[in-house]
């Protein structure tokens, strides 16, 4: 219930809104500015996301995405396609891998394995919770693969990307430094691609915004309006049909290594 403080308080406001017609326009004007505002930002919001081939109404829903998209400004791929994942291209690419050492001259050779013709998208056996599964940021794998040919067909895709450019290519350690840069307002997104060993590329991607040096006022807000994920999306989608090429090419080597069918 409320107070006699309260109701009379809120009839001298209502009395005032009623016979002082200045504060009608002003509280009027207050409210269409609200209106204003809140309609820019739903389309800013909406043109971002369209730009990043991102939407709201995927997995894992729309609850989830727009918590993401307005609170987190990176992201990054990972096994279980969780949005808890983050980014920080600043902290020390991995070490290059040892080099093998080859086997003694009288220690019998293995025969070598037959190459995988297929690829297939990295899986864990500890999931993550369905309502935390972005299918964009589950990291995939192209076992069978050489890790200098994915390291190139990587190179080949960010060249192919529009808005996108290498800053620093590291072969020793198959790392992809990158930068994105946004068409509307040309705000530089720092992008990291690393092939490893197993044949996963892993991709992490964060908003240039959230740099130490940045500047920006825009800086003070704390999402990325789906841009991160919209990256490492992109470029997945892109490496992916170039795959599809080595392992069909790798397919028919094979047959055509088989002896013929009697």
């Amino acid at each position: 219930m409320f107070t006699p403080a309260e109701i009379v308080i809120a009839a001298v406001v209502l009395a005032a809104l009623i016979f002082i017609p200045i504060l009608r326009r002003l509280l009027g004007l207050i409210f269409r500015l609200a209106i204003f505002f809140v309609a820019v930002g739903i389309a800013a919001a909406g043109v971002t996301m369209i730009l990043n081939n991102e939407t709201i109404f995927e997995r894992p829903g729309l609850g989830q995405r727009v918590v993401r998209f307005l609170t987190m400004n990176s992201a990054a791929s990972s096994t279980t396609g969780s949005s808890s994942v983050t980014c920080d291209p600043e902290s020390p690419p991995p070490a290059p891998a040892p080099a093998e050492t080859a086997p003694h001259k009288h220690v019998k050779k293995e025969s070598a394995p037959e190459i995988q013709t297929t690829r297939n998208v990295v899986t864990s056996a500890a999931p993550a919770p369905l309502d935390d599964v972005f299918p964009e940021l589950i990291q995939r794998s192209f076992p069978g693969i050489p890790r200098q040919t994915l390291f190139k067909l990587s190179q080949d895709t960010v060249n192919s990307l529009g808005g996108w450019r290498i800053v620093k290519s590291n072969p020793s350690n198959f790392t992809l430094d990158c930068i994105y840069t946004s068409r509307i307002l040309k705000i530089e997104d720092d992008v990291r691609i690393t092939v490893e060993p197993s044949g996963d590329i892993a991709v992490c991607s964060r908003s240039g915004l959230a740099r130490p040096d940045a500047t920006s006022m825009l800086r003070y807000f704390p999402g990325d309006l789906g841009s991160n994920v919209g990256h490492i999306k992109e470029f997945y989608e892109t490496l992916e049909p170039k795959m599809d090429e080595v392992y069909k090419e790798e397919q028919d080597k094979q047959n055509a290594k088989k002896p013929p069918t009697p």
